[in-house]
């Protein structure tokens, strides 16, 4: 009887240590936040995006971190009081990007210092990116988002779907425009309880999927340019954290999802191998540049052993893909720019190519 008596107790524990939970507005980022994470090695990292579902057990505990990273949630007005002015003086975020790359290249225009700013907003309940602002030619320019991206509708429960687009455009001084737009399918697919090198007690999460398609569209007197950017994140969210435990990235090319960041909630370490990363994209070289032979080479930085390319029309279509491929034979492309993008890990890159 006693045995009996032990295992229902045990039974009863392992029932309570697991249990499904929700995420509420009280659970993202604060103005003041400095959030570290580090970035894991791809490479050999176990991640399955069919693992979903109730009642999981995902084991992170031997990610390997080969970086770090730091998102500072700063107000509007601590960046430039004229965003707070133009955005919300309660809106706050972090930078995204330091420079938006290869538009010298082909425009006169520079964009440097890329912050989103989010705001959590009611009726209903909801964790909203509002406004974006960036240093353009030298000028401090803030937008609003014409059609708010809402990241997450509260409460996020198991099964709990949602669908949202979002829009945003302003102008490059007497240059042009850039413009922000897409759509945001998220979807709270999986519960249960998560390991990770930082959460060394399993600790009750959800698993939420977000599918973003998103075109940034320049535009300068005659000359305009789409750069395309679909992915899905996969992050595992638990109580009273104001970041992802883990949060996994892959590029999405047609229906093939390849996984090329994984981040998580971390504390300092000593990391020797890479020295801690700010966000940002890279401008990657290319050349010959416009193409004379048919044939470009593409210049990456040595330690992108593993990297992903897709070669983009400026009207946002996938015209070509390889993997871990230098040299390009472009003879059967038509005249013309393309968008070339190159992503390794959590690190990205453009180049414009004229042929």
């Amino acid at each position: 009887m006693k045995k009996i008596l032990s295992s229902l107790v045990l039974s009863f524990a392992s029932v309570a240590a697991m249990a499904q939970i929700s995420i509420t507005a009280a659970d993202m980022p604060v103005s003041g936040d400095t959030l570290r994470y580090s970035i894991a090695n791809v490479t050999g990292t176990s991640f399955s995006k069919a693992d979903s579902g109730i009642s999981k057990v995902w084991d992170f505990s031997t990610l390997t971190p080969i970086g770090q990273g730091v998102d500072t949630y700063k107000t509007a007005s601590a960046v430039n009081i004229t965003y707070a002015l133009t955005i919300s003086p309660t809106a706050y975020g972090y930078k995204v990007a330091d420079s938006f790359p290869g538009l010298g290249t082909v425009l006169p225009v520079t964009i440097n210092n890329l912050y989103t700013f989010f705001n959590k907003k009611t009726g209903p309940s909801r964790y909203v990116a509002e406004g974006f602002a960036a240093v353009i030619s030298g000028l401090p320019t803030p937008v609003n988002y014409s059609d708010e991206d809402e990241w997450y509708y509260f409460p996020l429960s198991y099964g709990k779907e949602d669908s949202t687009t979002f829009a945003l455009k302003f102008s490059l001084l007497t240059l042009g425009s850039l413009k922000i737009s897409g759509y945001r399918k998220t979807k709270v697919d999986g519960w249960g309880t998560i390991k990770t090198p930082y959460f060394t007690t399993a600790t009750n999460c959800i698993r939420v999927r977000s599918e973003v398609h998103e075109i940034d569209s320049v535009t300068v007197a005659t000359v305009s340019l789409g750069i395309p950017r679909n992915t899905v994140d996969y992050k595992f969210l638990a109580v009273g954290e104001h970041y992802p435990a883990v949060w996994v990235t892959s590029t999405l090319l047609g229906s093939t999802e390849t996984v090329t960041a994984i981040r998580y909630r971390d504390t300092k370490r000593n990391i020797t191998s890479i020295a801690e990363k700010a966000n940002t994209y890279k401008s990657i070289n290319v050349y010959p540049n416009p193409v004379t032979n048919g044939t470009i080479n593409i210049d990456v930085p040595q330690n992108w052993t593993d990297f992903q390319i897709a070669i983009y029309d400026l009207q946002g279509s996938v015209v070509y893909s390889a993997q871990n491929q230098k040299q390009l034979d472009m003879k059967g492309f038509a005249s013309g720019k393309y968008v070339l993008q190159v992503l390794s890990g959590a690190e990205f890159g453009y180049a414009i190519i004229e042929n």
